[in-house]
């Protein structure tokens, strides 16, 4: 009798080491699930948007795309990306109360996903109500919006300690910078295929982390 309440109490550390490895692993699912999410949802802004925008002279004007229509879609891309990644970090902080710091994390970085692209698209409209080109602001808002992007995912990778995030962020930057050197209207085509690849590719192992936490997260259930 005594050796089998010796035994249940050396367990009861274990089980209590198992239920506080799975709260981790949920909270880590709620507040980390959404940026796969967002990464695929810039993935597509990337590709779609830039797409877009070197079809206005990047092939032949029998295929060319109208400047408005392009102009458009990209603006629309981009405030219905930003606006997600608002709205899933928001979502992502609900009912962690026993995390706040955590919940605030997430509910800052998503917000801050649209007011920064909401703020580079009127700064860009008060520097050409300032005078600046219309030359010049082809190359303005793809190379800025690919900079903020960059740092966000810098951002992300510090705070959640992901390497492919610091990695997926930094080549961001450097094609932020690299982009005008290839003139117009090459460089959103060249924006397109590395950003968007880049996006891609973070999205696939984001979410392939999240199905491998998740697994965890059951598995320990199972056992527990």
């Amino acid at each position: 009798m005594n050796e089998s309440q010796d035994d249940d109490a050396a367990l009861e550390p274990a089980a209590m080491l198992a239920l506080m490895q799975n709260q981790q692993r949920s909270i880590e699912r709620q507040v980390n699930g959404f940026v796969p999410v967002i990464t695929l949802g810039w993935a597509l802004t990337w590709l779609l948007g830039f797409g877009a925008l070197w079809l206005i002279d990047g092939l032949r004007p029998a295929f060319a795309l109208p400047v408005e229509v392009a102009v458009w879609f990209f603006v629309v891309c981009v405030l219905a990306t930003g606006a997600l990644s608002a709205i899933l970090g928001i979502r992502s902080g609900r009912g962690l109360r026993g995390n706040t710091a955590a919940a605030f994390t997430g509910t800052v970085y998503g917000i801050t996903w649209g007011v920064g692209a909401t703020a580079l698209g009127v700064l860009g409209a008060a520097f050409r109500a300032q005078g600046m080109t219309a030359e010049l602001a082809n190359f303005y808002y793809p190379s800025a919006y690919v900079l903020f992007a960059g740092i966000m995912y810098m951002i992300a990778g510090g705070i959640w300690r992901t390497v492919p995030s610091l990695i997926a962020g930094a080549w961001l930057v450097m094609v932020a910078a690299a982009a005008p050197f290839f003139g117009y209207p090459h460089h959103y085509l060249f924006i397109a295929v590395t950003a968007g690849g880049a996006f891609l590719a973070l999205s696939a192992i984001g979410f392939a982390e999240l199905r491998r936490v998740r697994n965890a997260a059951n598995g320990g259930t199972s056992r527990g």
